[in-house]
């Protein structure tokens, strides 16, 4: 078989198909069963090193777990916030058209210009729009309306502005997050490519017994294929 020098000498591990959450669980594979040989501490040359490198991989794993939960957690808030609008928009419509004298009054439609439903089929997108038109709207006719509507329309889109704001910085905090975690995988991984060379070192040409200290199945999904199972490249 001819030999495949990216398998030899390369980085193995820079794989589209190898997600951060399978570098580490296949470090902490390795790292426990070097743990098990090491009872005369031969292993610590790559054992500490690659404890030390899957501290940082672990702890940016669950920062971007976190984050995303808080994301997710901020993206309800939104989708509640706009749930509630419409209801609230669906309430007063009555009230706001007797208050200003009929739902054909120009007055009316500066609140309601294409009816109830405009907020029934409301999107994200245009919730800015209508914020900023509703409030004005709430200012202008505020005689009219009374103090109560008018608050609260002006308070909907305060309210607004900050859902909105707080989950789009959520979701840039993701970003950050996925982009920074490469570095502390790298570490890891070369980490892992000097413990295999260290193990190919110490048993040369004893395929099974190097074997036992690597589950590169680890490094996959169900749907891939191992690295074991690899074509040579021409």
């Amino acid at each position: 078989m001819k030999p495949n020098p990216k398998m030899l000498f390369g980085n193995f591990f820079d794989d589209i198909r190898i997600t951060p959450n399978y570098v580490a669980r296949f470090a902490d594979d390795v790292k426990a069963k070097l743990t098990e040989n090491n009872v005369t501490n031969e292993y610590d040359t790559v054992l500490l090193p690659l404890i030390a490198k899957i501290i940082p991989l672990r702890k940016e794993l669950g920062e971007v777990d976190t984050t995303l939960n808080i994301q997710v957690g901020k993206t309800i808030t939104v989708d509640e916030f706009i749930k509630v609008f419409k209801v609230y928009m669906g309430e007063k419509y009555i009230p706001i058209a007797a208050a200003l004298g009929g739902d054909k009054k120009p007055a009316f439609l500066e609140f309601y210009p294409k009816g109830k439903t405009e907020y029934s089929k409301i999107t994200k997108t245009k919730m800015p729009t209508i914020m900023e038109r509703l409030a004005v709207a709430a200012v202008t006719h505020q005689a009219a309306i009374g103090a109560t509507i008018s608050g609260e329309l002006q308070a909907y889109q305060t309210q607004w502005t900050t859902a909105r704001n707080n989950q789009l910085q959520e979701k840039a905090a993701v970003k950050t997050n996925r982009t920074d975690r490469s570095v502390a995988r790298k570490e890891v991984e070369i980490a892992l490519l000097k413990t295999i060379h260290f193990i190919a070192d110490k048993f040369p040409g004893d395929v099974a017994r190097c074997k036992t200290f690597f589950d590169f199945n680890l490094l996959f999904g169900a749907r891939h294929s191992s690295l074991e199972d690899t074509p040579p490249m021409p």
